[in-house]
């Protein structure tokens, strides 16, 4: 049974174990081992080996009944001055073999560092959060913490130096190699070690680790950027810090140290860098710089921690990319792959957030676009792509092959030009929208949608989308869309409209849409477009690209596919309701009960929050299309280069809100013809009643107006006279008289042709002797 101490000495806040029995020996004027024994401490170190006892890393059950007996001291407090009590935070710990597992957030076996201020201030004694490898600074002084003995060049406290003599505190003990009972005696006080600023970053970092390590809260919730909302373990935050920090010293350059510490600082940081790496006892291992094995110097530590503490300081999922893109940067300039399996390989500690934010900064600047449709790197919270065509599939039953009109509206560049086609744009993001956190390439993508659109057009548009300066807000675009329909779902499917109605040649015989076009009143022949009128009904019950629409058996020439646009533009409420009313019949009669069309709704985050290249199809007011039509405009393109905006808008714009034209534009067009008749030109026309003369006369001709021709202009009215006489009279080339005259030689021609001059054979003229 151990009995209590006649001298007691209360422990210093925050002290080791230790340094509080060296601190109980020099107060008993005792050898340390007596005072050991005599607290009920023993071991196979307690005498006469050179390495430390574990007590400090933990105590026994029964250690610590006896020495909270003989010390009257409080049983929590003496389990506090161990590093058991960071276990499962900042150190894990063999309980069998009482060690500190070296390989995990870089755990110290033995050794500390120390604040010479602080030694002197306590007499000598030991902190315990020195001996942690995250503590590198000592906060209340300014200073950085000094790591071995300036004489003899010993790690402190890593061996037993104390084993049966009396402790002396605040000098070094280490006994030399070559003369072991010579000791060192170096007064550890006197170290001179850098003065850091008090608001400079790696003090900052150091408060901030400190208030990790030293919390209640087992969880965090200070690196939302990282790993979102949901809290989060401190020995996950510690160990991706730990991982970005071994990076950091292996391929970090002096510019980027430099942003968090002063060059007296990288210049120590860089020598230890390129010294060979050593344990604690001098003797060489082949380790890796930069794996698993923790710096030994404050001042290496303290720049790779501070730069890993930065890069997850992000509030925001981007901003956390953004803080992290240098170091994928230096990464891809030193040749290191970045794919997420060698990410996977820096660390086994290594969380999944902290990975895909690594590879959200490295798809951000050098990823290609599918790869990050993939991981979904261009959102703020990237993922591990789904394996298996599970989560497409099901994507693709509840979405068309040419994506929905809005949302292409906003994604596809206003004044685009090249590549991008509205239709081929609207199959490229229907294809983005199934790649989204999947593994599935473009004919996997293309299958389940059905699109017949070329592998090669496909690539060049979606590469050409990638290459527009608002390339990230098209990524967040659809993935956005993607995970909307992963939410919501959709009332259609897809995929079964297509395989029923697919490969349906024709939804509406000519008399049913003869009666439709009669009692809408059209001005034009409503025999025409049957096959438009199929192929707007096909696309509405499928959601395929028309060109995709079977062939008809007997062909008309005069009803193309390339005719559908403006067809669609010159359709009226009534016959957009009839086609509407069929397209539905067609629906009760397979037994689907469904919407004819949807279309999901646009979220804020992407109509207000993404600057996308695109235009909002409410930005024009349906009247204001209308009243172009009105003035004349017979295209779509015709109304867009108008209101200086593109063909699809007008096109959509007329899809929600039709113009009913048959009244206004009979009246228009009888107007431009009682005109005409009264004999105004097509341009005098255009300025009297509006309208283009190009209009005017198309128009004319449908009603059936015989057009005139148009008279000569007469410029060289004046000069007739002059070329008869000097072709007839003076027997002048016709090259002669346009350098005579200023015309050029087809204009005397013409002349000379329309005032019924004969004209000269061709050849040499006879010379007069």
């Amino acid at each position: 049974m151990a009995r209590t101490l006649p001298l007691r000495v209360q422990p210093v806040d925050g002290e080791a174990l230790d340094s509080w029995l060296e601190a109980i020996a020099c107060r008993s004027r005792a050898p340390l081992t007596h005072v050991t024994e005599a607290l009920g401490l023993s071991g196979p170190a307690s005498r006469h080996s050179p390495v430390r006892p574990p007590w400090t890393i933990a105590l026994a059950d029964g250690e610590v009944e006896h020495l909270a007996m003989a010390s009257e001291n409080d049983r929590d407090m003496l389990l506090g001055m161990t590093l058991a009590r960071w276990h499962g935070r900042a150190v894990f710990i063999d309980w069998d073999r009482r060690r500190v597992d070296k390989r995990r957030l870089w755990g110290r076996a033995c050794g500390s560092r120390y604040c010479p201020e602080c030694l002197r201030e306590s007499g000598g004694r030991w902190q315990l959060s020195w001996r942690l490898s995250f503590t590198f600074a000592c906060t209340r002084h300014h200073l950085l913490l000094v790591d071995a003995c300036p004489s003899c060049g010993e790690i402190p406290r890593s061996r037993n130096s104390y084993s049966g003599t009396m402790p002396t505190l605040g000098v070094c003990p280490s006994k030399s190699r070559n003369a072991p009972a010579v000791r060192c005696g170096y007064n550890l006080c006197e170290a001179a070690t850098p003065q850091l600023e008090a608001d400079g970053p790696i003090l900052l970092a150091q408060q901030q680790i400190t208030g990790l390590v030293e919390g209640q809260a087992p969880n965090t919730t200070d690196f939302a950027g990282v790993y979102g909302s949901t809290p989060t373990p401190i020995a996950r935050v510690l160990a991706d810090l730990r991982t970005l920090a071994s990076r950091v010293l292996a391929f970090a350059q002096d510019d980027d140290l430099a942003r968090w510490g002063a060059s007296d600082l990288v210049r120590r940081c860089n020598s230890y860098r390129e010294a060979p790496l050593t344990t604690y006892r001098g003797r060489r291992e082949a380790h890796t710089r930069g794996s698993w094995v923790a710096p030994t110097d404050a001042a290496a530590t303290g720049l790779a921690l501070t730069a890993a503490l930065d890069s997850l300081n992000g509030a925001e999922p981007d901003t956390a990319i953004d803080r992290i893109t240098w170091l994928t940067d230096r990464l891809q300039e030193r040749g290191e792959s970045a794919a997420h399996c060698d990410i996977d390989k820096w660390s086994a500690e290594i969380s999944p957030d902290l990975v895909t934010i690594v590879l959200g900064a490295v798809h951000r600047s050098q990823g290609r676009r599918a790869v990050r449709l993939h991981y979904r790197t261009a959102t703020g919270r990237p993922q591990r792509p789904a394996k298996g065509l599970d989560v497409p599939r099901a994507r693709a039953q509840k979405m068309p092959a040419s994506l929905w009109d809005n949302w292409t509206l906003q994604i596809m560049p206003l004044n685009a030009g090249g590549n991008l086609r509205w239709a081929t744009v609207q199959q490229a993001l229907a294809v983005s929208v199934l790649q989204v956190g999947a593994w599935i390439n473009l004919p996997q993508a293309r299958q389940l949608l059905g699109t017949a659109l070329g592998r090669k057009t496909l690539s060049r548009t979606l590469e050409t989308l990638h290459a527009h300066e608002a390339s990230v807000e098209i990524l967040r675009a659809v993935t956005m869309l993607a995970d909307v329909l992963d939410q919501s779902g959709s009332p259609i499917d897809y995929e079964r409209r297509r395989e029923v109605f697919g490969r349906q040649r024709g939804f509406i015989d000519p008399e049913d849409w003869a009666d439709i076009r009669r009692q809408a009143g059209p001005v034009h022949d409503a025999q025409a477009y049957v096959q438009q009128a199929n192929r707007w009904i096909y696309q509405r019950l499928t959601g395929n690209p028309i060109r995709q629409f079977p062939p008809p058996s007997c062909p008309d020439p005069l009803d193309t596919a390339r005719k559908y646009p403006q067809f669609i533009f010159e359709l009226n409420p009534a016959e957009i309701e009839g086609l509407t009313r069929i397209g539905r019949q067609l629906l009760s009669a397979e037994g689907i009960v469904e919407p004819l069309t949807w279309e999901p709704d646009i979220p804020h985050a992407v109509a207000i929050d993404l600057r996308l290249p695109g235009v909002v199809r409410e930005s024009i007011h349906y009247s204001k299309v209308h009243e172009v039509i009105l003035q004349g405009a017979l295209s779509a393109s015709a109304v867009a280069r108008k209101l200086k905006t593109s063909p699809a808008h007008v096109r959509c714009i007329l899809d929600k809100q039709p113009l009913n034209r048959t009244s206004p534009v009979a009246q228009r067009n009888e107007k431009w013809r009682q005109l005409y008749l009264d004999g105004l030109s097509a341009t005098q026309i255009s300025q009297v009643a509006g309208g283009s003369s190009t209009s005017i006369l198309k128009e004319l001709r449908r009603m059936g107006v015989e057009i005139r021709s148009r008279a000569p202009e007469r410029v060289y009215g004046h000069l007739i006279q002059e070329v008869i006489h000097r072709y007839s009279h003076l027997g002048e080339s016709l090259q002669d008289i346009a350098d005579t005259t200023g015309m050029c030689r087809a204009t005397v021609r013409n002349i000379l042709m329309r005032e019924g001059v004969p004209r000269r054979p061709c050849g040499r003229r006879a010379q007069a002797i």
